[in-house]
């Protein structure tokens, strides 16, 4: 096969962008250890692309299964893979039965054909319907998991790259089935005609790396932010975090008069727990009760850690008799459970007062007034409700 200089230098460069790639990934997969399983994914799919791309430049007039099926196999799971990392990042439900099943039937399809060039369309075809079908399922797994992380404008910038390839690959399909005299352009690599899509495909190897890189960033400020605002031991909001949704929810019973209420609870007795049983004993108390009001709260509620063994709770768009009600439930799901430590059954009960917000008031004040219900609730006797007066 006759290569146009130019073409082939371009072939050559994103062999290197390629490679380029699959090193960085894997030094940041390895001696960085950042997002590792993810990073060492996206190595691989560029070495897998890197791979079909040199085994694509040596196919000649003779049939051969390595240049034609095994340069187009390779390539298309670099693709896969692009979406395992991505899965893997972003913890998404892995998906790699139903992508070899994909792979299989493109496969066996491409391997029905002989491997030169008198089945160059056909191959075409299969590859591109492959990969348009890749690409869409990572693009929908890209959107979903930004736009859970950021929103919904920077997860449409983010998948534009991988849009435009679902794009190209779908043009590739119809113009090898439609008009063959434009079919140098997209489905060979070697001739003048092809060098506009080369710098096509050489822009999108660095921007969909980029987009990965910016996933990878995603992912990690959402960690991080996540690991700022939330509770070490129980992983419920901290009182960072609460502020910020008490501030929230004051807002919009300005504008909306919509009320909201907390409810402060203290456990009783808990430094007892720690002295007798140990402070591992006090650990396992504190999640326990953590789970057990989780399981009685609404979805929009927000539970915070307080501090120490006190947690808060904020209720949006609940009036006082409904806060009342939700600090039954929380006051009763404790004595109605137990935990056991090293054999023994370990009751916990806990104190609670509960505010309701009033015109005039602050959220500082109204928790405040919430902890003076809460403390009266523990000189009245311990285990039992108070409202703020």
């Amino acid at each position: 096969m006759i290569f146009d200089p130019q073409a082939l230098l371009l072939i050559k460069f994103i062999c290197l962008l390629a490679s380029t790639a699959a090193v960085a990934w894997g030094l940041i997969a390895k001696p960085l250890q950042i997002a590792t399983r993810a990073s060492m994914r996206f190595s691989l799919a560029n070495l897998f692309v890197f791979l079909g791309i040199i085994l694509n430049s040596q196919r000649s007039e003779a049939s051969s299964y390595l240049f034609w099926f095994c340069s187009d196999m390779a390539i298309l799971f670099g693709f896969i893979l692009l979406r395992w990392g991505t899965k893997a990042l972003f913890r998404l439900s892995p998906s790699v039965k139903s992508d070899l099943i994909l792979l299989a039937i493109t496969a066996s399809v491409m391997l029905s054909v002989p491997p030169n060039f008198s089945s160059e369309r056909t191959l075409a075809v299969v590859f591109s319907a492959c990969a348009a079908l890749i690409f869409t399922m990572l693009t929908r797994d890209n959107y979903q998991a930004i736009k859970r992380d950021t929103g919904n404008r920077v997860a449409i910038a983010m998948v534009m790259p991988l849009v435009a390839m679902v794009g190209i690959f779908i043009i590739r399909i119809f113009i090898a089935l439609l008009s063959p005299e434009e079919s140098p352009m997209f489905i060979a690599m070697h001739t003048h005609e092809a060098i506009p899509v080369l710098w096509f495909y050489v822009f999108l190897t660095l921007l969909i790396n980029i987009v990965m890189i910016g996933n990878a960033m995603t992912r990690l400020v959402s960690k991080i932010r996540m690991l700022a605002e939330r509770d070490q031991l129980t992983g419920l909001w901290n009182r960072r975090a609460m502020h910020k949704f008490l501030n929230n929810i004051h807002q919009r019973w300005l504008r909306d008069n919509v009320p909201y209420s907390m409810i402060l609870l203290d456990l009783d007795h808990f430094k007892e727990i720690n002295d007798q049983y140990g402070h591992d004993a006090g650990d396992l108390a504190l999640l326990t009760a953590a789970r057990l009001f989780g399981s009685v709260l609404r979805e929009n509620d927000a539970l915070c850690r307080h501090g120490g063994e006190e947690f808060l709770v904020i209720l949006p768009a609940t009036d006082a008799p409904a806060a009342r009600a939700v600090a039954e439930k929380l006051h009763q799901v404790l004595k109605d459970n137990s935990f056991i430590w090293q054999g023994v059954t370990i009751k916990i009960h806990a104190s609670l007062g509960y505010a309701t917000i009033y015109q005039g008031c602050q959220p500082d004040k109204l928790l405040i007034q919430a902890d003076q219900a809460m403390y009266r609730a523990k000189s009245e006797g311990r285990d039992r409700i108070c409202q703020a007066c």
